[in-house]
């Protein structure tokens, strides 16, 4: 019986196991550049821009909104989501008015297409969904598309795009459950932001652990043995 019981416990052990990770940016300050600050859980974000403004993600406090922008002020609404309140959020920097870490003032790009978010796995994961606020109806279409690609660069879909929250302090969300992805691409029609970036790291299988678990079992026969 105890051998049985351990073999169950050994089981368990190997069986993998998925905890989702979500990318909040919170605990930085409004205005701190994104890049590397996420390379110990293995991601990297980027940002290229259309408008003119530098190629920069940065953090915008939703609760106390700069450069003009009422529009990303918390709270934020959804006919079908309810109301939300997400304090930091992720802009394509508009205003040249940055050093190697900071901008003075987080101000959203307005251009019509703003530009692209590109946020980079060290592994493939599966990625579960992402948060937008403030985009309007013409800044989303399937032009606008939010591309998924896997560890070797393949498309693995574009079928996925910037969603119409319903403009000025309204949010919405996107639902991917979509494996294997590597690098998500974001093609922002215009203002607006990201939050809330849900994935899960790829889990081990049960199969790359197997001889791991044998020879577990065979230690334990061998004790029971004795």
């Amino acid at each position: 019986m105890k051998f049985t019981l351990a073999a169950i416990a050994a089981v368990a052990m190997l069986s993998p196991m998925a905890h989702a990770t979500v990318i909040d940016f919170e605990g930085f300050a409004a205005g701190t550049i994104i890049d590397n600050e996420y390379a110990g859980i293995g991601v990297a974000i980027s940002a290229i821009n259309n408008g003119g403004g530098p190629d920069l993600a940065v953090v915008f406090d939703s609760n106390n909104p700069t450069g003009g922008d009422s529009d990303l002020g918390s709270p934020f609404s959804s006919p079908t989501l309810g109301t939300a309140s997400p304090g930091n959020l992720l802009i394509l920097q508009e205003r040249h008015d940055c050093n190697a870490t900071s901008c003075t003032t987080p101000d959203d790009e307005g251009s019509r297409p703003a530009g692209q978010f590109i946020i980079s796995f060290v592994e493939g994961v599966f990625l579960q969904s992402i948060d937008f606020f403030d985009v309007e109806g013409v800044e989303a279409s399937p032009a606008h598309a939010i591309e998924l690609y896997d560890d070797e660069n393949n498309l693995l879909s574009n079928q996925f795009s910037v969603p119409d929250t319903g403009g000025d302090n309204m949010w919405g969300q996107v639902v991917f459950n979509f494996d294997q992805v590597k690098t998500i691409i974001i093609n922002m029609g215009g203002s607006g932001a990201i939050d809330n970036i849900v994935f899960e790291a790829r889990a081990v299988p049960l199969p790359a652990a197997l001889p791991l678990f044998i020879a577990a079992l065979t230690s334990m026969g061998f004790l029971r043995r004795r």
